[in-house]
């Protein structure tokens, strides 16, 4: 049999709280605590149902199993103080580091209220152990939950206040709590929606990303943070997926800085026609945003367009006032890379004679689009050579690499054994 409560008496006629109670008991104490007809009759029923299951009730579980019904507040000062007497035990027993005594305690002690604070106070260590004494506590509310029906059910602050100490040491652990919220009908607040999609983003969870699509199609009744907008979106792989969340972001008036921009392109980066429609989307508003000269996000814009149709990244580059020396090695790469060499070497020009001074990655992306147009290419291939030596550049492996291939491809290998040796002579 199992038995909850071992301190004090219900009544000055209650039997001590180690006595397990009569069906006859039960409703004498039921009367004792005031407790209506119909709420007698349901504990009553109670009590068959456990007795069929061979499961004793003593006067403390009634007592608290009553205040559970009534979803009223301790207020016995009794209480309160046994409550206080509680959670000192388990900071000393915690502070020892004898958990399993804690968890000894709890199970002596089982209440709601015990259960909440008990996971307030374990859940800002970042310690396995910890972890796994949350875990035991929460299993200790759902399997008396399944033993005595309808003792504690968990709630959304223990819910939250054990998610918030697994993020911290095992996310996985997160991802496994996201179905107690349906199955124990915890209403889903800010604070667990934010708490899944940390888990979300450590554990690059694609499946806890689309439930959370899920519970927002469903309707809450709080405005997400841009912050977890943004995880979700970019954990999503299906156009499907991505656009919903971009329709949801846009109708909800979801705050956006530059880098929620970035993220919002670089999902719009799949090769679906629906794809290029979001980014373009995206793109418009983006333009008309205060964060519209941002380099990095415009960097990813014309990569994004570029996987869908480079004539149109080289007309989004063209719109950009003063583009800088990111934007511009940006763009020469992208043409060489999608089959526009010609078209890298014209921006070359262009951005040389608006004084922009290339750098190594400018030289090794128009280097890239030379190797592509082979030996009709040799003359400005050597020019650029001669143009690295004399801003004299730091080499780096990536740059000869350049070289000794262009030289390769347009028919000069002596000149790329040349470009070698000077390599190794600098020790690269």
């Amino acid at each position: 049999m199992i038995r909850i409560g071992f301190t004090r008496l219900v009544s000055p006629h209650a039997r001590p709280l180690n006595i397990l109670l009569s069906r006859k008991n039960v409703l004498a104490n039921c009367t004792i605590l005031g407790l209506s007809g119909s709420v007698a009759s349901n504990i009553s029923s109670m009590f068959e149902l456990s007795a069929r299951n061979k499961i004793g009730i003593t006067n403390k579980f009634l007592r608290s199993f009553c205040q559970q019904i009534h979803h009223t507040p301790h207020t016995d000062k009794t209480d309160t103080v046994e409550n206080s007497r509680f959670i000192s035990s388990v900071k000393t027993l915690c502070s020892q580091n004898k958990l399993s005594q804690a968890l000894d305690l709890f199970k002596e002690n089982l209440t709601l209220r015990n259960a909440c604070d008990f996971m307030n106070l374990i859940k800002h260590s970042e310690e396995e152990k910890f972890m796994q004494l949350g875990l035991q506590v929460y299993g200790l509310m759902i399997s008396s939950r399944v033993l005595l029906n309808t003792h504690i059910l968990p709630n959304a602050d223990i819910l939250s206040s054990l998610m918030f100490l697994c993020n911290k040491i095992n996310p996985e652990q997160t991802l496994k709590l996201f179905s107690d919220i349906k199955r124990y009908n915890i209403k889903m607040n800010q604070q667990i929606f934010s708490l899944l999609t940390y888990a979300t983003m450590k554990t690059k969870s694609e499946r806890l990303a689309k439930q959370l699509v899920q519970v927002l199609k469903r309707g809450v009744d709080f405005k997400p943070k841009s912050q977890s907008c943004s995880v979700i979106l970019t954990s999503l792989k299906t156009i499907e997926d991505i656009a919903w969340m971009i329709d949801f972001i846009f109708e909800t008036n979801i705050e956006m800085d530059a880098n929620f921009y970035k993220n919002l392109l670089i999902a719009c980066s799949l090769t679906e026609p629906t794809a290029r429609i979001y980014g373009e989307k995206v793109y418009s508003r983006f333009s008309n945003s205060p964060f519209k000269k941002d380099p990095l996000t415009l960097t990813v814009a014309l990569q994004m367009f570029a996987k869908h149709d480079i004539e149109q990244s080289i007309k989004v580059f063209h719109t950009i006032k003063e583009p800088n020396l990111i934007l511009w090695s940006c763009i020469i790469g992208l043409c060489a890379k999608y089959g526009e060499p010609n078209k890298s070497i014209e921006l070359y020009d262009q951005m040389i004679t608006n004084n922009t001074t290339p750098d190594e990655i400018t030289y090794t992306n128009i280097l890239t689009a030379i190797f592509n147009l082979g030996p009709s290419a040799l003359e400005k291939g050597k020019q650029i050579h001669q143009q690295i030596r004399q801003y004299k550049l730091d080499l780096n492996v990536i740059l000869f690499s350049a070289l000794i291939q262009m030289y390769n491809k347009c028919g000069e290998p002596n000149k790329s054994i040349e470009v070698y040796d000077q390599m190794i002579a600098n020790n690269i």
